[in-house]
């Protein structure tokens, strides 16, 4: 079996530079990296991470733990954190809350027997789990992040996109497209998320005039009524605040015969795969969600290494311009 030392000697470095480039703790030139992966590949070469673990008393692995993972939404954060992750040979581990049927204490406690190297809590803005328990991590010196929440910081690493900005930019545009009457749909957002959503219209808008607002209750699609409200009132520029319910009412736009962008404009916040394919194609608030992934996991691994990371991170939202607007 192919040691340390052989692989030091076939890349032409020291053992020094191969043991210290496998741990992570070194960054080489590429040149070197390309010989040492070389050699690890030609002699076939397999790394004990059990037993080093357990001398060290640390592991190589990074867990998510978010609600579910059969998402568009989470699955372009976590494929973001896996991208950074895997570039520092550490590996991703994700536990799916809906289907553990434990505790937050318990789940956090299976991380502690599980050697966990460091903790990124996702979740959507108003969903508040392990906002509390997150705590008995940082006592147990567990490296954590809570991302894609907006709260005021606790004592642990938060990073969440600026909200108010997002809302800004979309009703900007929509006023920019000559939309006079603009509605705001969301679906159950607590008070305190929808007051961000406010006042970036009420800053886009410059005071003079106050959205629509209509909320779409957890399970359902859309409300039967909604498209009727919307022409009642007038509306032609719609920001809806979910991603799915933006889809849906550019479908029940199109069987009510209301032309999309001229009747009514749609604009969602959130930009996925979703978004690209729906008919016609949504105009949209991106949040950065593959980025968000990518800057948990660059402020886990500074805390695993000892390293400075901002405290809070608020990523910029920007339009990504399609047929719905």
């Amino acid at each position: 079996m192919a040691t340390l030392k052989d692989i030091a000697k076939h890349a032409n470095v020291s053992v020094c530079t191969v043991s210290r480039y496998l741990s992570s703790d070194m960054t080489v030139k590429k040149e070197t990296e390309e010989r040492i992966q070389l050699a690890i590949k030609e002699l076939g070469y397999v790394r004990n991470v059990v037993a080093k673990a357990l001398k060290r008393k640390e592991t190589f692995n990074i867990a998510v733990i978010l609600p579910k993972i059969n998402n568009l939404y989470y699955s372009e954060i976590t494929s973001g954190i896996s991208q950074t992750l895997g570039k520092h040979h550490y590996n991703l581990y994700i536990y799916e809350v809906d289907n553990l049927n434990l505790s937050e204490d318990e789940i956090l406690q299976l991380m502690r027997e599980n050697m966990i190297a460091g903790i990124i809590f996702i979740g959507l803005f108003s969903d508040t789990s392990f906002q509390e328990s997150i705590h008995d991590a940082l006592e147990w010196e567990i490296p954590v992040v809570y991302a894609n929440r907006c709260i005021p910081y606790d004592g642990y690493p938060l990073l969440y996109p600026d909200l108010i900005q997002a809302s800004k930019l979309g009703v900007e545009y929509l006023l920019a497209k000559g939309k006079k009457r603009i509605a705001l749909v969301h679906k159950q957002l607590p008070d305190h998320l929808l007051a961000y959503f406010l006042d970036g219209f009420d800053s886009a808008s410059k005071g003079e005039q106050k959205p629509l607002l209509m909320e779409i209750a957890e399970g359902m699609d859309l409300p039967k009524d909604l498209v009727p409200v919307l022409q009642e009132n007038q509306i032609d520029g719609v920001f809806v605040l979910n991603e799915l319910s933006a889809v849906y009412l550019t479908k029940a736009l199109v069987e009510a015969n209301i032309r999309i962008p001229e009747d009514m404009a749609v604009m969602s916040l959130g930009n996925s795969l979703i978004s690209q394919i729906s008919t016609p194609e949504l105009t949209c608030v991106d949040l950065q969600n593959r980025e968000l992934g990518i800057r948990s996991a660059e402020i886990i691994l500074s805390q695993i290494r000892k390293q400075e990371f901002e405290p809070i991170t608020v990523l910029e939202p920007f339009i990504v311009e399609r047929r719905s607007a």
